[in-house]
């Protein structure tokens, strides 16, 4: 198995659950925010007093501000995701599948509506990470066997010898 596709146990702290994971590219997350650009600011015509009107980009436009803000939000739902679908590699027992099917059950009768279609986005997401800790620690430790994070660069430097 090549370096790429090596995988490594992930400990879930909160749950107890060990995920596989395994390398995913950075530039994948690139890719993603050219795929879902940014809102442009909306332009306002600017009067500067002598006679010449322009049109220009008002980023202090309150509509833009909640624009960017659903924006970003949408955004890091779709990296998560990303992440989990291609980091994380397992493969569902009748356990795992049971579990998903009665959570599944649950959100229908509770709020009328379907989760994820995809099993493993479910089981991973709602079910192996029990809290926001456990998500951010399994987005970290994907992520750190693509690029250096702070968090590795510190580890690494405190672990050099003198």
């Amino acid at each position: 198995m090549s370096k790429v596709q090596e995988l490594v146990p992930h400990v879930v702290k909160d749950t107890g659950i060990t995920l596989m994971i395994r390398k995913v590219s950075p530039l994948l997350g690139a890719e993603l925010q050219r795929a879902f650009p940014r809102p442009q600011p909306p332009l306002q015509e600017v009067d500067y007093g002598d006679g010449k009107k322009v049109m220009e980009p008002n980023p202090a436009n309150p509509d833009y501000a909640k624009a960017v803000a659903t924006y970003e939000s949408d955004l890091e739902i779709k990296l998560q995701s990303l992440l989990i679908k291609r980091g994380v590699v397992i493969e569902l027992g009748d356990e795992e599948k049971s579990a998903v099917k009665e959570l599944r059950a649950f959100w229908k009768s509770e709020f009328g509506k379907d989760l994820d279609k995809d099993d493993k986005t479910v089981y991973v997401s709602f079910i192996a990470l029990g809290t926001r800790e456990d998500t951010e620690e399994l987005i970290n430790a994907i992520m750190r066997r693509s690029q250096p994070t702070e968090a590795a660069t510190a580890e690494v430097k405190a672990n050099f010898p003198g």
